[in-house]
């Protein structure tokens, strides 16, 4: 379906803040938009198709700005929630799933819940072979039709604790059989050194850079992950090919002690001095950024990506949304694979992060609405590095279009417009979702056939994960897990 088109709804909302058009359509042909406006006036192409969805608004697509391609449950991937840095040794006990598979389940349940485009944050299942854990997550992207940045992973230090506490002392103090399994030889978390990693880089923006869906980026794995001249060489490198950066920043109580040490002049000031923003910048988490941090990301334009259901669910306590937004840094909203309802329904975390970003004072309804359609869209688009374009509906935009539902959320035809955005962000779920159209492509419409594609992918992953090798003695992972809370609750104070 990549030929002229027409879609016509009961309401169009142009972009975050735009009144809504009653008894819209938008006229889309070659995978941009060329007309919106009144249904009756614009009419349908010649030999074109027309759809007509009803009871229904049509709005930007929707941009999950940060996540890692698990389409499959943590929980059913055998990683309950705990705190972040036992939560990641977890990962240890099992070898890796079909990683197609896996990524492509994520990518059909994001374009089931009206996700149009995605972040692929650095991510390893330490198969020994990073490349080809990124092609095919790759291709399950492209195959499904979902937009995607993916981002090269780095990290030179910290594997084990973070680097300012010595590890040799850590697992000195280990039982044998943990002590056995963290110094067993290992595949090195993802390219083994810089110039492979350049190599890669090399390689991937030169095989997708006609590819109009796919974007590589870079993913620093966070700060206290790299070394200052892994930071240098990677600033540099980015400014040079205007290679997008992103990264986790300042996720957990662990994190800020350690960068409290690290950083003494500050987190955000010392990859300011590194050169770190003199390329396109968004990073993910972000709940433990001091007054300063928020200044800088302010002025630096670095997209702080929310995450609120992973830090609730990984002890890591809300963002600070509220604080952040006041500042003035820019925002967008991920699920982290790791969202509170445990799925991918965006709406439900991007719902999340409105309550806890209500303060004392109490806001215009019409004016939090636009705040947050913002982050779900323009801000997710720059968050993505995706050219200024994107975000809206408009001509010559491309046509990255969701549809929902309005008779699921009570949002009928004698509704005020002003009211539509407020009612859908309050009250409309992923489940409410029409169509979701990728490029001029429609990848989702709640159609039999669609559904039964992501049963059919659930199946699979699922299958993927069950097969699993075992990589790790379960007894030995509980000792690190263990040894791990003991550590970094020493480190706090605690």
């Amino acid at each position: 379906m990549s030929s002229a088109m027409l879609l016509r709804a009961a309401w169009v909302l142009p972009h975050a803040g735009a009144r809504p058009l009653r008894d819209g359509a938008i006229l889309v042909d070659g995978g941009r938009i060329a007309a919106v406006g009144p249904a009756a006036e614009i009419p349908p192409p010649d030999g074109g198709e027309g759809i007509d969805l009803g009871a229904a608004v049509l709005i930007p697509g929707l941009v999950n700005a940060h996540q890692h391609g698990r389409g499959i449950s943590q929980l059913l991937m055998g990683y309950p929630d705990s705190a972040l840095e036992p939560w990641i040794a977890g990962r240890r006990r099992h070898g890796p799933p079909d990683i197609y598979a896996v990524t492509r389940l994520a990518a059909e349940a994001m374009l089931a819940n009206g996700v149009t485009a995605t972040l692929h944050a650095n991510y390893t299942y330490g198969s020994g072979d990073y490349e080809a854990e990124l092609r095919a997550e790759i291709s399950a992207y492209r195959d499904a039709g979902l937009r995607a940045t993916v981002c090269i992973g780095l990290q030179d230090r910290g594997g084990l604790v973070y680097p300012d506490s010595d590890p040799a002392d850590f697992v000195a103090r280990l039982p044998d059989p943990a002590r056995a399994l963290v110094t067993r030889p290992a595949p090195p978390p993802y390219m083994a050194d810089w110039n492979s990693s350049v190599a890669l880089m090399d390689r991937l923006q030169a095989e997708y850079a006609e590819d109009p869906c796919i974007t590589i980026a870079w993913g620093p794995a966070g700060p206290q992950w790299l070394s200052d001249d892994l930071w240098r060489n990677l600033a540099r490198d980015a400014a040079g090919r205007n290679a997008g950066v992103h990264f986790h920043l300042l996720e957990s109580p662990a994190q800020a002690a350690a960068a409290r040490t690290l950083y003494p002049e500050g987190t955000l000031a010392r990859l300011r001095t590194l050169g770190v923003f003199d390329a396109r910048t968004s990073c993910a988490h972000g709940v433990n950024m001091s007054g300063q941090d928020m200044a800088i990301a302010a002025e630096e334009e670095l997209t702080v990506v929310l995450n609120p259901g992973s830090n609730m669910r990984l002890f890591n306590g809300p963002p600070p949304v509220a604080t952040l937004r006041a500042a003035g840094v820019p925002l967008a909203v991920g699920t982290d694979n790791c969202a509170l309802s445990d799925d991918e329904d965006y709406l439900r975390e991007l719902r999340l992060a409105a309550l806890l970003g209500r303060s004392g004072g109490e806001e215009a309804p019409a004016r939090e609405a636009a705040a947050l359609m913002g982050m779900a869209t323009t801000g997710g688009a720059r968050a993505l590095f995706l050219p200024e374009d994107h975000g809206g509906i408009a001509p010559g935009a491309p046509a990255d279009i969701t549809a929902f539902r309005t008779d699921g959320f009570g949002a009928g035809q004698g509704m005020a417009a002003d009211r539509l955005a407020e009612i859908l962000l309050a009250r409309g779920t992923g489940a409410d979702c029409a169509l979701t159209m990728v490029a001029g492509t429609i990848r989702y419409l709640a159609r039999p056939g669609d559904r039964q594609r992501l049963a059919e992918w659930q199946d699979t992953a699922m299958a993927g994960i069950t097969a699993r090798a075992d990589a790790a003695p379960a007894e030995a992972l509980v000792q690190l897990q263990t040894a791990l809370r003991a550590h970094y609750a020493d480190t706090r104070g605690q």
